[in-house]
């Protein structure tokens, strides 16, 4: 296994080929991009470095109940998936959020697997393989598609296909209480990257709050007062033991640390630390 990260917001206003370069000197291995823009590809391996993934937008038209919306949704899923393969990809990380955030789970489920199939089949063709990522939207809805062991099952189950797999990432799932390990004891062989990120809780919030989160208090960045966004190293995840078990399925990928937490975000300085921090940390597990 190999470490990369994603672009945080700070560093992503520094020139590609210095942050690239930096990167390399920090003991990186990979950089995950957003469009497959050649050029920007060129500049990460011209730094000795891999692409991990690339965006694949346009996919919450998927789970639209129009159906013009839908096959529009299709045929720019479907260009995306050409420009990555063009650009010598071979992995798009998604995520499912409705257009409408109110558009119950379900719902969503029933439009996706409408449209997938044929995302799927063109994904096959042109050898790039999707990893959906289980982050679970924005409150008080909560209704992206593709979050839970629930939806996972379901979600297989109707399109098989092996272009077709998990961004796996442990900070998702603890958050909202289910087990990372037993998760990736039953879905390891899906797994076609995963993002380095972690979860904390504050027991103190979690009295003072419940899940509901505070009604007075403003919440860090990238949590809501009772849990938050971490590091690896510094959250619930046992790294070594997520690290054994993708070893044993088999998982050879990147692991790209994507760098959400309050304490370091915001400051080119600031991001690179916690990205170097995240990195040693991860670096003694894989």
């Amino acid at each position: 296994m190999r470490i990369g990260l994603r672009i945080p917001g700070a560093c992503s206003k520094e020139p590609l080929a210095d942050f690239a370069r930096w990167c390399k000197e920090d003991g990186f291995d990979a950089i995950d991009l957003g469009r497959a823009d050649e050029a920007a590809v060129r500049t990460v391996r011209d730094a000795g470095l891999e692409v991990g993934t690339f965006d694949l937008g346009g996919t919450g038209k998927l789970l639209s109940p129009d159906a013009a919306v839908r096959a529009e949704g299709v045929e720019q899923v479907r260009q995306a998936i050409h420009q990555i393969a063009h650009a010598g990809g071979d992995k798009a990380f998604c995520v499912f959020v409705p257009q409408d955030g109110g558009q119950s789970r379900r719902n969503s489920f029933e439009n996706w697997k409408q449209a997938f199939p044929d995302v799927a089949a063109h994904a096959e063709q042109h050898g790039v393989r999707i990893a959906m990522e289980g982050w679970p939207g924005g409150g008080p809805h909560y209704g992206a598609l593709g979050v839970t062991p629930e939806t996972w099952r379901a979600m297989f189950a109707a399109v098989p296909s092996p272009a077709f797999g998990l961004n796996y990432d442990p900070s998702h799932l603890a958050r909202i209480g289910i087990d990372p390990l037993r998760a990736l004891d039953e879905f390891a062989d899906r797994v076609v990257h995963v993002h380095g990120k972690d979860t904390a809780f504050d027991a103190e919030a979690q009295y003072l709050y419940g899940n509901l989160g505070p009604t007075f208090a403003r919440p860090v960045g990238f949590g809501e007062g009772w849990w938050r966004y971490t590091i690896p190293g510094e959250g619930v995840t046992p790294w070594p033991k997520v690290a054994a078990r993708l070893r044993q399925a088999g998982f050879d990928g990147v692991v790209s640390i994507e760098l959400e937490d309050f304490r370091y975000n915001g400051t080119v300085e600031g991001e690179k630390k916690g990205l170097s921090r995240a990195r040693r940390h991860l670096s003694q597990s894989l």
